[in-house]
């Protein structure tokens, strides 16, 4: 009995000799030494590639929102086609006869139908003139219209006849006749005053023959 009580009580003392003996040996918790960290790496993250850019995923771009144009209607055509301006007759003496030169557009000419309304300047006029297209009819290969002239008296015509290499334009009042002749290849065109015309042909139609002084008559003879 007395040995087990000795084996206790050297025990005991072993156990607490070893425990003073570990709290020595460990520091203090305010006196540790800081443990050094890995040292943090501060390069810029290098940016992917070109060549890794394909294996990327790319971010949906934000489409941004178009207002689809709207959709092409037909114009419809010109009613009026304007051949040429009064401002652009320019007069020249040919052949003893005053005759004037303007220019339109080839393009107007093919434009040419019932409905369609002319304008055109005409010597002697400030404002220019116009004639709505009412009829139309072919000779052959040549295309012909006609309509009334706009304010005019119900004589007044103006007839447009389209060969294939010229158009004829033909303004009939009672006062005058002119005539426009229009290249189709350049829209050159002559304005002619047929009544001026018809004149220089025949500058006097009514012949008036010479009057002479008759010698008198002799006395009648006595028997």
């Amino acid at each position: 009995m007395r040995k087990t009580w000795l084996y206790s009580a050297v025990a005991l003392v072993t156990a607490g000799t070893t425990l003073a003996v570990l709290l020595k040996d460990a520091p203090a918790q305010g006196d540790q030494a800081p443990v050094a960290s890995a040292p943090s790496d501060t390069r810029p993250t290098p940016s992917p590639s070109l060549a890794d850019a394909g294996s990327l995923p790319q971010a949906a771009a934000p489409v941004a929102a178009k207002a689809s144009p709207a959709a092409p209607q037909d114009v419809p055509p010109a009613t009026t086609l304007a051949l040429w301006a009064p401002d652009t007759l320019r007069a020249e003496d040919q052949d003893g006869m005053t005759v004037y030169h303007t220019r339109t557009s080839p393009d107007l000419l093919g434009a040419l139908a019932v409905g369609r309304t002319l304008q055109l300047g005409v010597p002697g006029r400030q404002e220019p003139l116009r004639a709505k297209l009412d009829e139309t009819h072919n000779t052959g290969s040549t295309a012909v219209w006609s309509g009334p002239v706009e304010g005019g008296s119900d004589a007044d015509t103006l007839t447009v006849v389209k060969g294939q290499l010229e158009t004829h334009i033909t303004l009939a009042t009672p006062e005058q006749t002119l005539s426009f002749v229009v290249d189709n290849a350049t829209g050159a065109t002559q304005v002619t005053d047929q009544n001026a015309l018809l004149m220089r042909a025949t500058p006097d139609p009514i012949v008036t023959p010479d009057a002479k002084q008759l010698p008198p008559l002799p006395p009648p003879a006595q028997g």
